[in-house]
């Protein structure tokens, strides 16, 4: 079986959970090939660049303005006009990909972006390719952006956004609550003393996790210069992500404090790092707190983007699984407090084990297999 997996680099969860899928039909004896592609990969180069720098800019330099235009195309991107422009300007900014799709020849087409779900629909539409498509959304609300028609499955991570796509007319038949796929490596977990002592940190200490995301994002050198007072002894572990700007302003800002901390650029260990960790501070992006849900992590959620994120953050906080940060200075208190409180703390870690979906990945797989070969017979 022949199985195409498409993505977007706007951001690193969409393909992160593309990795994850393709790790999942590799795993069975059934898919003879996987192919993961980044739609932009078939785009001309200066659109490429707007379209992924032009995001992390917005998030980063004025997430006010991406919540509205968030909030605006949820609302608006289903009118008739809207659709038939976004369509025709995916399509003109990607003239390779439908031949691509036709010479591959996939049994069956995997999006975890909306941009390859759009173009594939409105090519079988117009009759251009006859492929079995499905949707992987990687958040755990559902934007408009991902409804498209010839959709032949929809999976998601809540009742709540299976909900919502029923509500505006998606047959109950085509959805499923699956979660977010991430690699199966976050399945597993080991007692956090053993992990700290084999990453040579030392095991007696509580260990506190603050990411920045894939591409390092947030105010995490305010965060830890915020733990210049004195508070409860524990240890910082600070990954910046791809961004060495902001690797060196961590390393700096920890150079003030009187507590032990690690600074860590990209990593590929991340797993790791969670289970020798008691409390995990991040932004909520879908990936992220999947993979810290399926280690059954307590979260303290900071400063998350307006729109998806946020949406996010509030999916968390219903669930018992996380707390909010709203202001970096008070990162000490809120983290020395939950430290000191054991039972909250078990009652969070209980939490994020009911939310997560650690087998989603292998799910859909199966899945999607089970779907196709029904609709080839």
């Amino acid at each position: 079986m022949k199985v195409l997996i498409l993505h977007a680099s706007a951001g690193a969860g969409h393909k992160r959970a593309a990795e994850a899928l393709a790790k999942a039909f590799a795993a069975r004896t059934f898919a003879a090939a996987v192919t993961v592609r980044d739609i932009l990969d078939f785009t001309p180069p200066l659109f490429r660049r707007t379209y992924a720098r032009g995001y992390l800019d917005l998030v980063r330099q004025a997430p006010e303005i991406w919540g509205y235009l968030y909030a605006r195309t949820d609302r608006k991107a289903q009118e008739p006009l809207r659709r038939k422009v976004r369509s025709i300007f995916n399509k003109v900014n990607a003239p390779l990909f439908e031949r691509f799709v036709r010479n591959l020849k996939p049994d069956a087409a995997v999006c975890t972006h909306f941009m390859p779900l759009e173009l594939i629909s409105t090519a079988r539409r117009r009759g251009k390719l006859d492929v079995p498509l499905y949707c992987v959304v990687t958040d755990f609300a559902v934007h408009a952006l991902w409804q498209v028609d010839r959709v032949d499955h929809y999976y998601v991570a809540t009742g709540e956004a299976r909900r919502h796509l029923l509500r505006h007319g998606v047959p109950e038949s085509r959805v499923t609550v699956a979660g977010i796929p991430i690699d199966p490596v976050f399945g597993a977990s080991r007692p956090p003393e053993a992990a700290r002592r084999q990453l040579g940190l030392d095991p007696r200490l509580p260990a506190v996790l603050v990411l920045s995301g894939g591409f390092g994002v947030g105010p995490t050198a305010d965060l830890i210069r915020s733990f210049r007072e004195p508070t409860a002894p524990c240890q910082l572990l600070v990954v910046a992500g791809a961004n060495e700007t902001l690797r060196q302003e961590a390393e700096e800002a920890a150079r003030g404090i009187g507590l032990q901390v690690k600074v860590f650029g990209f990593v590929k260990n991340i797993h790791e790092l969670m289970d020798a960790s008691d409390l995990v501070v991040t932004k909520p992006g879908g990936l992220t707190s999947s993979e810290v849900l399926a280690k059954g992590k307590p979260m303290l959620i900071i400063d998350p983007i307006p729109g998806q994120e946020q949406r996010n953050c509030e999916y968390l906080l219903e669930g018992g699984a996380a707390l909010r940060l709203y202001d970096v200075q008070d990162a000490p208190w809120k983290v020395e407090s939950l430290l000191a409180d054991a039972r909250r703390l078990k009652a969070m870690r209980e939490a994020a084990r009911s939310l997560a979906k650690p087998s989603a990945a292998a799910d859909i797989a199966q899945d999607v297999v089970r779907r196709s070969c029904r609709l080839a017979v």
